[in-house]
């Protein structure tokens, strides 16, 4: 929940654990979408309102080009399976709204999906990241609209070039002077101002930064960098869509931004354990492992512990570690002030060779503020041989007992009946990772899109997916 304070924007963590967001009979997310000879984009969901919360739902899925306009809409009715895989139209861009209804409270207000991006020699997927807000949270002033995204990161080269999407609410966005900026590994910043013209409903629009900065490959000087952008969107969430792309379009990779904590403000921690933790899980393959803290934080210095090895860094500094190794690593947080945001948003990168395009996980920090969490549901694909990964953050709860329950339950797009298979925590590996086709059995393995499901009576856990083509992997947390 988004509440304004003097001239800062509290971001609540608090409130997003509760699920404070208001009496929610709509669900909704909207994608980026484009597929031509050199990129595949598909949507794909599943009915987990039926199997998480038993609720019945009506989606519609709705599918505009880039001004806004409709193209179609179609109703998703979920007679076949639990899972809808979307594909837009051959030589098409535009954007997908995917909006769930119910008769009852469903909670939360965006809905979980799935992006999935096919290149010739990459894949990516991103979960949801912008919205249309409801008519009943704009007069509830529940929205956030007035973006100050960040956590966006520039690989601009020779051989890449990077980009965001925005969507535009429901309603006519005035003209504005939106202003971009970008920083270089070293932590200088420059700054320009953006001429936007008016925004029609649902418009999707496009920044890139080279277009502004016509010497941001030699800024950046073979570094990753960050940017961050501020501007004005009415009745959208300011969430952004960013990625890297290669200029022969071969690979692309994505992930979405996140607040610029320098500007927002969020909830603070003084008493009790004043430090937070970052866990990546284990990779099955080579595949190079990198840690990064976005530099847009709340204002402060902070400490890293990982490996015995303590590092500082200040708001405004792109902080990372890199790992030759696909382990997964555990890195504690704290701040010299000695209180600590509930919000320190990261990322996990993972690459398996130095010409590809990494892969980039948003991922933040789990504190003791954070309540347990039992139920998760993920996307995963035999075709692309997805791997299931978990991390425990004993740290917290106190660590998963070997005589932990699990259910796993995986949906596909057509079969009512799901696949079930029930297990403790000793009969898994001790490692925290497999291969979806060790869970269940490879001939009852289709190659689309699917979910699965897993409940533990354990609530320590975080859950994470991948999908691999070629030498590309990419990799998602759960939900």
């Amino acid at each position: 929940m988004a509440i304004n304070v003097a001239s800062k924007t509290l971001i609540s963590q608090a409130d997003n654990y509760a699920g404070n967001f208001g009496e929610v009979l709509r669900s909704s997310a909207i994608f980026w979408v484009k597929s031509d000879s050199h990129l595949r984009t598909t949507i794909s969901f599943s009915n987990y309102w039926k199997y998480k919360n038993f609720t019945d739902v009506r989606v519609l899925v709705n599918l505009r080009n880039l001004w806004g306009e409709i193209v179609n809409r179609k109703v998703i009715d979920f007679e076949k399976g639990y899972v809808c895989n979307y594909l837009p139209p051959d030589n098409f861009e535009g954007s997908v709204e995917v909006e769930a209804f119910s008769n009852k409270n469903i909670r939360i207000p965006y809905a979980a999906v799935m992006a999935i991006y096919e290149s010739s020699d990459s894949i990516s997927m991103v979960h949801s990241y912008a919205r249309a807000y409801s008519q009943h949270e704009i007069e509830d002033h529940r929205t956030l609209s007035d973006g100050e995204e960040s956590c966006w990161t520039l690989r601009d080269n020779s051989t890449n070039s990077s980009f965001s999407t925005v969507h535009n609410g429901p309603n006519r966005q005035e003209r504005q002077r939106a202003v971009l900026r970008v920083r270089n590994s070293l932590g200088i910043e420059q700054s320009t101002e953006i001429e936007l013209p008016e925004l029609l409903p649902f418009q999707t629009i496009t920044f890139r930064p080279k277009e502004y900065f016509l010497n941001l490959i030699d800024f950046l000087d073979g570094e990753p960098g960050n940017a961050r952008v501020s501007f004005k969107l009415n009745g959208g969430f300011s969430r952004m869509l960013c990625g890297t792309e290669m200029v022969d379009k071969t690979q692309l990779q994505v992930t979405h931004s996140n607040f610029d904590y320098s500007t927002h403000d969020t909830d603070i921690i003084k008493d009790g354990v004043v430090r937070a933790y970052m866990r990546t899980p284990n990779v099955i393959g080579s595949f190079q492992q990198e840690i990064v803290v976005y530099p847009d934080t709340n204002a402060g210095v902070y400490v890293s512990e990982c490996d015995g090895e303590t590092e500082t860094f200040k708001t405004g500094e792109i902080f990372g570690l890199s790992f030759d190794s696909s382990e997964g690593k555990l890195i504690r947080f704290s701040r010299t002030d000695n209180i600590l945001p509930t919000r320190i948003v990261t990322a996990l990168r993972l690459n398996s060779q130095p010409q590809n395009i990494p892969a980039e996980c948003s991922m933040g920090v789990v504190h003791h503020k954070r309540p347990e969490k039992n139920f998760h549901w993920m996307l995963v694909s035999e075709k692309f041989r997805s791997q299931v990964c978990w991390v425990d953050f004993q740290e917290v709860y106190g660590g998963c007992p070997d005589s932990a329950e699990f259910v796993f339950k995986l949906y596909t797009p057509n079969e009512e009946e799901d696949l079930v298979k029930n297990l403790v925590r000793s009969d898994l590996p001790e490692n925290c990772v497999m291969e979806l086709s060790s869970i269940f059995n490879y001939a009852s393995l289709t190659d689309d899109y699917c979910y699965l499901s897993i409940w533990c009576s354990y609530g320590g856990l975080m859950f994470f997916s991948t999908l691999e083509k070629n030498n590309s992997i990419t990799i998602e947390h759960s939900f």
